[in-house]
């Protein structure tokens, strides 16, 4: 018969390193940060960035189109730029515009209107409330917009009250921190009468 001894000393060694490990781990873990924002002092912090670019992915799904892109929107106080490109990097349009009016090149062709929602509706058949998005994609609201709080302090939920938009309603999640500045990185805009679905989910915020 064989008898099969433990070494104690080499067991109870690999106990202390395990709990070592352990106890290194709970450490090195942080929790989740606690947010409590004002939700005033946040938003009056919103509209004072003017300065931002956001780079990730665009999704546009209406009753006869659907579209798959990476955005790129660069904001300079009233100037944007915004590309959308194909999953092979060849570009679908690219847009430039102000608050009177917007240029866009789709095809090696372009186009100019005093209304950029308008502009994109005629030439991709693509119904996008560009005017406002600037302002929407940072997560602010606009003084006629009834929105809805997440217990954090940041807008969840906005139904836009301007004219040009009705129908529209606007979903905000995974919030993350930039700098000092708490940003959305999903967006999703939906018109229910339109039956047109918008999805912007953001890989990357930059904010100066």
């Amino acid at each position: 018969m064989t008898c099969h001894y433990f070494n104690f000393k080499v067991l109870a060694r690999w106990l202390i390193v395990l709990l070592l490990s352990l106890v290194f781990v709970s450490c090195s873990t942080r929790p989740p940060e606690q947010v409590d924002l004002n939700s005033q002092q946040h938003q009056a912090a919103l509209a004072n960035l003017s300065h931002w670019q956001i780079r990730g992915k665009f999704g546009f799904k209406g009753p006869e189109k659907k579209q798959s892109a990476s955005i790129s929107w660069e904001q300079n106080l009233e100037v944007y730029q915004l590309s959308l490109n194909s999953i092979l990097g060849t570009s679908i349009l690219s847009m430039q515009g102000d608050d009177k009016g917007a240029s866009l090149t789709a095809d090696d062709e372009t186009y100019t209107g005093t209304n950029a929602s308008e502009l994109i509706w005629q030439i991709t058949g693509w119904n996008i409330p560009v005017e406002h998005l600037p302002v929407w994609i940072k997560g602010q609201s606009l003084p006629r917009d009834k929105v809805i709080l997440g217990e954090q302090g940041w807008i969840t939920q906005l139904q836009p009250g301007c004219a040009s938009c009705k129908g529209w309603l606007l979903n905000f999640s995974d919030y993350a921190k930039i700098k000092h500045l708490w940003l959305p990185h999903k967006i999703v805009l939906l018109h229910k009468a339109n039956q047109v679905q918008i999805t912007i989910k953001v890989n990357t915020w930059i904010v100066n």
